[in-house]
């Protein structure tokens, strides 16, 4: 009774989790920014409504508007942070239509902004400058005050990203995803087009790190003038907490099952286990890495899963398949046999 009770409990979490609820979007497309904008830095530029004729492209399926934000009068050495939201603000994911520049003359980076709380005078920051770095950074504001190093920074380097990072400016979908562990551990969860970028998640666990906070943009470029950054169709959503009420038959450990039956035809289960919460991916592929079908693309709880691959309404053949699970840092991938 107790095992049935876990079970259920961890189900309705995964679709209380998968339920998302939109507390704040922005299109822009009244002509003029939200009212609710402010600012990080007191004092400095929020973002305004602009046409979609003054950004340097037009992006594809956007409206008659875009938001720019940009630090023209130089009073933070070129960088300028709006912001959004609730100071108390926990566990949320922002994303937005954001145009990326690359090899400008100076630094320069356009990005995101999860947990910003002035009072602490920190944020984090997804940040992207398509330059000879090759790379995506996401960092703290703070830093060392004898290298001025950040606290917390890591670099998505372009060689683990499928096909390389672009190599012009352009508009690119930007996400993060951010929640709060415990008192002193935040977990982000950072997206390039749509892909989560290999070696999320990544955290941030010391005393002092802020565990909370508004959402917003971000805008760089050391000059008078800064960066003239735009962005579109803003979306932030609510993420359920991820705490486990019940940890009594949560898996000591992540691992994929064989598939059973194997072989197969029409259809075959694939178990997994999930040590604690993490974003799963689980894809089955060709003997060629071509991908066949993606079952699971998701954040989920710790717990023991199953899925069902079926054959019906597709053209796939007899022969070996590959089925990998990614959860956080683990990956397993097993074969499996379609007989037909």
């Amino acid at each position: 009774m107790k095992k049935l009770f876990t079970v259920i409990v961890l189900v309705l979490a995964v679709q209380f989790v998968n339920a998302q609820a939109v507390i704040f979007s922005e299109n822009f497309e009244s002509g003029t920014a939200s009212s609710t904008w402010g600012t990080h830095y007191k004092g400095e530029e929020t973002v305004i409504a602009k046409p979609m004729s003054a950004a340097p492209k037009i992006l594809t399926g956007g409206g008659n508007y875009v938001g720019l934000l940009q630090d023209i009068n130089g009073s933070y050495t070129g960088s300028a942070v709006a912001v959004n939201g609730d100071v108390t603000l926990k566990d949320y994911s922002i994303e937005a239509d954001v145009y990326c520049y690359q090899n400008q003359s100076l630094s320069a980076y356009s990005g995101l902004v999860v947990y910003s709380d002035s009072s602490k005078k920190d944020f984090y920051k997804i940040r992207v400058d398509f330059d000879v770095s090759n790379r995506i950074n996401f960092s703290g504001l703070k830093s060392d005050p004898n290298t001025f190093l950040p606290l917390f920074s890591n670099d998505f380097k372009g060689t683990t990203y499928a096909g390389g990072y672009p190599t012009t400016d352009g508009w690119h979908k930007i996400k993060v995803e951010v929640r709060t562990i415990s008192a002193t551990k935040v977990s982000f969860w950072c997206y390039f087009d749509n892909i989560l970028l290999t070696g999320s998640p990544i955290s941030y666990d010391k005393a002092g790190a802020v565990t909370a906070g508004r959402f917003g943009l971000y805008s760089f470029q050391q000059s008078a003038t800064g960066l003239a950054t735009y962005y579109d169709n803003i979306v932030v959503k609510s993420m359920p907490a991820t705490a486990i009420e019940n940890e009594t038959n949560v898996p000591t450990e992540f691992s994929l099952e064989q598939n059973f039956p194997n072989p197969f035809n029409p259809e075959t289960k694939i178990s997994y286990k999930l040590q604690s919460p993490s974003h799963v991916s689980l894809k089955v592929y060709d003997l060629l890495g071509n991908t066949v079908a993606t079952l699971v693309n998701e954040y989920q709880q710790a717990g023991s899963y199953n899925s069902q691959f079926s054959i019906n309404n597709t053209q796939l053949s007899s022969g070996v398949y590959l089925y990998t699970l990614q959860a956080g840092n683990f990956t397993s991938t097993k074969k499996m046999v379609l007989i037909k």
